[in-house]
């Protein structure tokens, strides 16, 4: 069990001295069990400035806002505006991929579970205007390409919540950003809530930083370095550790606000968090993807984390216990914080495990099946053999190289070992897992990799 007798007399500290010993420039964190809250801040929002970090303090949460959009696509459902087996083209007539066919098949609850079937990552900038959205669903997502049958396999997709999110505008006639503050954020109380650097302005705002020579970790030259094209997967939306606490709490009591009004059903709260595919390479702590959240331990623990350059973030909600853990850094090792800060928590209030032993690595019986380059939009992959197993070299293309040049950074190759630990599936230098997949009958067809399934080129 969790005591918050225990995490108000351990948070402060704790943050502070795990804060600098992974290198965290500024981190918030906020806790909540029942009716009862702890938080804590560490670092500064901005070492040039020197501007300390407070609870209050807002920081960009990247990709835990699909569950943002998730929640406002189940509000719909229990509307009865949406059905989650809907084509998306009931909504969006003119939504479609690089495979018209497979497109008229893909239902919202194939966007909101990463099955759609086609390349996740987009980050193309369109307009800076209320249209932003609506030209990356109509102009960009046309050109991905369709990797697999709608529903065969999960593999993240930013462009899904894109769509998602334009599925919001259509309905409720208004912005993302509107409809979120509308429908979310206005009966949770949130205040501490922006959506580009002209919002953040009004709060102490938190930058990100990353390595930079003699000066070690220092603030990045923009806020953002994703475009404001996709507001729905994450690209810029921030806030305080205790808004996004708001918003865990909410689903932890099954859709009721602090007030006691039901912001979303109950019965959509519990969809949203029951398992409906597997996530590949999760060998050592299995787990599934709901409506957006990701589902541990049958649903006994749900999660979302975030990552942009120079940000890191975290939630968890352990919906038996209403307890959730919300953390957000502005830098350096924000997993290692959330591996020695968070994930005990969330362990100790669930009693779900969240790591796991190491798995003893074997050689590779016939590595000539996943060697080759795999590649999608963003990414190039090139796998090759080695003595004691494979070796891996990514090199960021597309988009993600630009987003690299708008943060001042080089665009450069990153190398890696895998060493095999199960039929197909490598363990990586950096404690991640790989696994290579459709491999039975010959050459791998894929490698699943930090979500991805990335397809052999």
């Amino acid at each position: 069990m969790l005591s918050m007798d225990d995490v108000r007399d351990r948070l402060g500290p704790d943050l502070a001295r795990l804060a600098e010993e992974h290198g965290v420039p500024g981190a918030a964190v906020a806790v909540g069990i029942g009716d009862a809250t702890a938080e804590a801040a560490t670092g500064v929002v901005n070492r040039r400035t020197g501007v300390p970090a407070t609870p209050d303090a807002v920081f960009q949460i990247q990709s835990i806002t699909k569950v943002w959009t998730a929640t406002l696509v189940m509000q719909l459902v229990d509307e009865g505006q949406v059905a989650l087996g809907d084509p998306v083209r009931a909504h969006l007539p003119r939504f479609r991929t690089a495979d018209p066919e497979a497109s008229a098949r893909i239902t919202v609850e194939h966007l909101l579970t990463h099955t759609g079937g086609f390349d996740g990552d987009l980050w193309k900038a369109t307009t800076g205007g209320d249209d932003a959205l609506q030209r990356l669903v109509e102009d960009e997502v046309p050109r991905l390409p369709q990797r697999q049958a709608p529903g065969a396999r999960y593999s993240y997709c930013s462009a899904g919540m894109a769509v998602l999110g334009r599925l919001v505008e259509v309905v409720r006639g208004m912005t993302f950003a509107q409809a979120l503050r509308t429908h979310l954020a206005g009966p949770l109380g949130i205040e501490e809530l922006a959506f580009d650097a002209n919002d953040a302005l009004g709060f102490n705002t938190a930058i990100g930083h990353v390595p930079q020579g003699d000066r070690g970790m220092w603030p990045l030259p923009v806020w953002a370095t994703m475009p404001e094209s996709n507001p729905a997967a994450g690209n810029r939306l921030a806030m305080s550790a205790r808004a996004l606490l708001a918003f865990g709490m909410m689903h932890a009591a099954d859709g009721r606000a602090p007030g006691g009004g039901q912001v979303l059903s109950e019965a959509s709260a519990k969809a949203m968090r029951t398992g409906r595919a597997a996530i590949p390479a999760s060998p050592v702590v299995p787990k599934a993807v709901g409506l957006a959240w990701e589902v541990f331990g049958g649903g006994a623990l749900v999660g979302h984390g975030g990552g942009a350059i120079g940000f890191g973030s975290m939630l968890y909600v352990v919906p038996g216990r209403r307890v959730a853990i919300a953390l957000l850094t502005n830098g350096g090792d924000d997993k290692a914080l959330i591996r020695d800060l968070v994930e005990p928590l969330a362990e100790a209030a669930s009693g779900v495990p969240l790591t796991g032993p190491d798995l003893r690595p074997r050689p590779v019986a016939d590595p000539g099946r996943y060697t080759g380059v795999y590649a999608d939009g963003t990414q190039h992959l090139a796998v090759t053999s080695e003595r004691d197993g494979l070796s891996a070299v990514i090199t960021p293309i597309g988009d993600a190289a630009e987003m690299i040049e708008r943060a001042g950074l080089p665009v450069a190759p990153t190398a890696f070992g895998l060493r095999e630990v199960g039929p197909g599936t490598f363990a990586t230098d950096g404690g991640r897992y790989a696994q290579f997949l459709d491999a039975d009958e010959g050459p791998a067809r894929f490698v699943h990799l930090g979500g991805r399934s990335v397809p052999r080129a």
